[in-house]
């Protein structure tokens, strides 16, 4: 990474910052110089995450944002584009492993909400400002996850064979979709998307003992480590003067990798747009 720190004068916004990879990320964003805007759910934790982040030499701001609320989520686009002129770096980070099928406020299954339609609908209300960004950027938090997901349109949220690794996967794979169809979309607006490693993470949080104690185990089986670690390559891919001019691409890691077959079909990469545009309440 560039000692110049790269990302002074610039915005940062970090979804699922409180905690885990994006609390991590949020501290090397800042570290490189940039203004973090932490998007959490819980504004306590966030003003403290915020107030680490400034006792460690950097800036922060907490915004208050729930992806699994519609509502939330467009309030904290309105506060973001009233108290700010431009964004120039979204990291799409906030997830959700759910053990049990739940349905949100707005009547969608929650993983399915939390981790693709929330962060589609954030994404969409801040092209604006991002447009105004320099060199701006999108960085999609996905996971390997996704070459297990399917994209069924009779049975997108899972109401039948609902499974809490399978929900996740399939949003993983959405998140991939999206992030191809949003660089075909938005030439000026970098949108890249990666697997940040196998890491052991809060995103677990809900699923019981002892299954959760296995999930662990099986990620540090399968080159698993800890939240430095997974934060490491999402901090370059929203930093890393090399990448300017990089979109559309999916990453292992650090190193660029081809994602799934059904991943890069492009006709379901537009359709789902569509889908969660019409899901989310915006137009096409």
């Amino acid at each position: 990474m560039s000692a110049e720190r790269p990302l002074t004068g610039r915005t940062v916004l970090v979804t699922g910052a409180t905690g885990g990879i994006g609390l991590e990320t949020a501290r090397r964003l800042a570290a490189l110089g940039a203004r973090l805007v932490l998007g959490v759910r819980d504004p306590e934790r966030g003003r403290a995450v915020a107030a680490r982040i400034e006792a460690e030499g950097g800036a922060a701001d907490a915004l208050p944002l729930d992806l699994a609320s519609f509502a939330s989520v467009r309030a904290a686009a309105d506060r973001y584009a009233a108290a700010r002129g431009a964004l120039d770096v979204l990291v799409n980070n906030a997830g959700v492993a759910a053990a049990t099928r739940t349905v949100t406020e707005d009547g969608h299954e929650r993983t399915w909400q939390t981790n693709f339609l929330g962060g589609y609908l954030l994404t969409r209300l801040l092209l604006p400002v991002l447009r105004r960004g320099t060199r701006p950027r999108i960085v999609h938090v996905s996971s390997e996850a996704h070459r297990t997901g399917a994209i069924d349109w009779d049975n997108l949220e899972l109401e039948r064979g609902y499974g809490g690794f399978r929900a996740y996967a399939n949003t993983k794979l959405a998140q991939i979709h999206i992030m191809r169809e949003l660089a075909r979309r938005e030439p000026g607006v970098a949108s890249n998307a990666l697997h940040p490693g196998a890491i052991a993470t809060g995103i677990w949080r809900e699923v019981p003992q002892p299954a959760r104690a296995l999930v662990h185990a099986a990620l540090w089986m399968i080159g698993g480590g800890s939240v430095a670690r997974g934060a490491a390559p999402v901090a370059r891919l929203a930093s890393d003067p090399a990448l300017e001019g990089v979109t559309g691409r999916y990453f292992k890691r650090f190193r660029e990798a081809e994602p799934s077959a059904a991943a890069r079909d492009d006709a379901t990469a537009a359709r789902l747009w569509s889908v969660a545009a019409s899901q989310t309440g915006l137009g096409g």
